[in-house]
């Protein structure tokens, strides 16, 4: 005789065990968070369109275009609002820095340099070509690719907007330097600034030009992690004296370009991660007064200029940077030693108390800095409940404010919880949740390993060689951190995040999928949806800004969210076939009416399975007529239509023994 069995597993989901030790227990998912103890599909995704406006610096006049990416892999999107109200997203990419203020988008990337001037130093390429070639014995610019960029300020011929050199015109405006030596770079002009190269060479290799202002910007970052070999790399004792080494020993990583971001009153206080440059302003009062032309500039550069003060003692190098409250220091985290210009990754600077530009302790300042004793870099920072927490790649230290004449402590909360990269940390009300190479910790007083039932699907498949992509997501609406990370699984065709993996605070499940693929992301704060980022699929130069938890689609497509269960048997102990006859269903819809339903069944956990649908199910289908027969039996839902939201209640099959054979 028929009895109905609840198919309603416990909520989270299970993979580090085989789909028959599961058993009525969910194991696999993909846009699907757990609620109230209910899996429900995710909020659907929009693009944020929003007009970039540039100068052109010939014409004097601002261009608008309408664009849904910005340059570069956007991996920090920070919100920001000023003292008038107006709310701000600046977006961090690998080559640029955006701000967007009242629907418009501004590139504000800021200048590394004072103005450089100099003279009669444009050089022509061959005769009947075009190229124009700057030599600078200051040259800040890098090698890299994309190429890095200057602006053009003033030339010396007409309006000091132009310059003739052997049939070429040359025009103000920003240009993309190709790097040719350590004082020659090639120009190429970026469209909508005005900027053009015009004509072509009559004789060639002509130089002059007269006087020319240049601003360099800040030089473009990596966008993977990498391996650096050569002359000094590699360990002790793994090569020889005077040979270069090679891809088979130990090499100097580099990091991805990852920025770090705070405010400073109304303004903002940035610097990349590499501990390569130095710490940069935003004046968000100097940027409204000049929204097209405005740019950044180094901390120093400000406090020189704006300030009217002495920027000498501002750090040269820095790794990361944040504001102490509310004490307000301005802390580096990764920094040269006073009196040095070498880069320590794991000494600890701060200025002044409420001041930016006094840096060198003295009796009468709270400045000060502190070499932390373990690690061998800092990888992350965040603020907690009366201090911050500082995480190398090792361990994991508070840094609280006591005031003179010790300024902060410094205390080890953990010797092995060190955070995989800068933006792998989330914070909860004070509490902190992070990823390690192999776990996932949180801190709230103290140090625990959150037990993970993905934990293997995660680092069995993490992509070793680029852990510094990784980015923790907090969905405060949902009580959840989602972590996105990049793979080394064959499925993942370049070296950028494919996979996250959903962690409920509240009701510690888990979920995972690989359909959502974020690069950097901000929660509800001052805006009213979570921001993030992701690479554009086209063109992978560039990144794409989008309103989550906005509707039911992915964009305007369907999204295709599944859960499925491990092979539960029909009896209790399995020894028994089973006969599936009836599945009554009970989804409850907020958008659209329509779930799918898929069953599997199979007598023996390796041997073959017999699939049974897909069927629709609407919200008036009362119950399901089937026909499945073995000794353990898997059950699928999902979704591929757009305007579709759906979350399961209790659902339920009716079944009975069917013989032993």
């Amino acid at each position: 005789m028929s009895s109905l069995v609840k198919l309603t597993p416990t909520a989270g989901i299970v993979s580090d065990i085989t789909d028959y030790q599961a058993q009525l227990r969910y194991t696999d998912a993909d846009l699907v968070r757990f609620r109230a103890g209910a899996p429900e599909k995710i909020g659907g995704w929009a693009k944020n369109v929003s007009p970039l406006v540039q100068y052109d610096y010939v014409a004097d006049t601002e261009t608008t275009t309408t664009t849904t990416t910005v340059p570069g892999i956007c991996r920090k999107i920070f919100q920001h609002k000023d003292l008038q109200g107006n709310r701000y997203l600046f977006y961090f990419t690998t080559t640029h820095l955006y701000t967007e203020l009242g629907g418009y988008k501004y590139d504000i990337t800021p200048f590394r340099t004072d103005p450089v001037t100099l003279t009669n130093k444009i050089t022509t390429g061959s005769s009947g070509t075009s190229t124009v070639i700057i030599t600078d014995t200051g040259n800040a610019i890098a090698q890299t690719d994309p190429q890095s960029r200057i602006l053009i300020t003033s030339l010396s011929g007409t309006n000091n907007e132009q310059v003739v050199l052997d049939g070429i015109t040359l025009t103000v405006g920003e240009y993309l330097c190709k790097y040719l030596s350590s004082s020659t770079y090639s120009l190429t002009a970026v469209s909508g600034t005005g900027a053009s190269i015009s004509g072509t060479a009559s004789t060639g290799s002509q130089t002059g030009g007269g006087a020319m202002t240049i601003r360099y910007i800040v030089s473009n970052g990596a966008t993977d992690g990498s391996t650096a070999f050569g002359f000094g790399s590699g360990l002790w004792g793994q090569s020889t004296w005077g040979t270069a080494r090679t891809s088979g020993i130990a090499g100097t990583q580099i990091s991805p370009r990852v920025w770090s971001a705070d405010s400073w009153g109304e303004d903002i206080l940035c610097a990349p991660a590499e501990g390569t440059d130095t710490a940069y302003y935003i004046d968000t009062s100097a940027f409204e007064d000049a929204k097209t032309t405005y740019r950044g500039t180094t901390l120093k550069y400000f406090i020189d200029n704006t300030l009217s003060g002495d920027g000498s003692q501002v750090p040269v190098v820095c790794g990361k940077l944040m504001v102490s409250t509310p004490d307000r220091h301005v802390v580096f985290f990764g920094s040269n030693a006073v009196g040095t210009t070498s880069f320590d990754p794991l000494l600890v600077r701060f200025s002044n108390q409420e001041d930016l530009a006094t840096w060198l302790p003295a009796i009468e300042n709270t400045a000060g800095d502190q070499r932390l004793g373990t690690g061998t870099k800092i990888q992350a920072v965040n603020k907690g409940r009366g201090q911050m927490m500082i995480f190398t790649d090792v361990d994991v230290y508070s840094m609280q404010f006591v005031g003179p004449p010790f300024t902060f402590t410094f205390q080890q909360s953990s010797d092995t919880a060190g955070a995989i990269s800068e933006n792998c940390v989330a914070m909860v009300e004070g509490a902190a949740y992070w990823m390690t190479n192999n776990s996932f910790y949180a801190f709230d007083g103290t140090v625990q390993t959150l037990e993970c039932t993905v934990r293997d699907k995660i680092f069995n498949t993490l992509d070793k060689n680029q852990v510094e992509k990784v980015i923790a997501a907090t969905n405060a609406k949902f009580n959840e951190i989602w972590w996105f990370y990049p793979s080394d699984t064959a499925s993942n065709t370049t070296s950028e995040i494919d996979r996250y993996v959903i962690y409920n605070y509240l009701e510690r499940t888990w979920s995972i999928g690989s359909s959502l693929k974020r690069t950097g992301w901000s929660d509800y704060n001052i805006f009213d949806k979570p921001i993030a980022a992701g690479i554009n699929t086209t063109t992978d130069t560039l990144s794409d800004i989008f309103e989550q938890e906005s509707g039911y689609n992915a964009e305007s497509s369907a999204m295709t969210a599944y859960i499925e269960t491990g092979f539960f048997n029909g009896d209790e102990t399995g020894q028994n076939l089973y006969f599936m006859d009836k599945i009554i269903p009970d989804t409850t819809f907020a958008s659209g009416d329509t779930i799918k339903f898929q069953m599997k069944s199979k007598r023996y956990p390796n041997g073959t399975e017999t699939t049974k649908g897909p069927y629709s199910l609407t919200s008036s289908t009362n119950k399901l007529n089937l026909r499945a027969r073995g000794r353990s039996f898997q059950v699928k839902f999902y979704s591929d239509a757009v305007d579709t939201q759906w979350r399961l209640g209790t659902w339920r099959a009716s079944g009975q023994p069917d013989g032993s054979r």
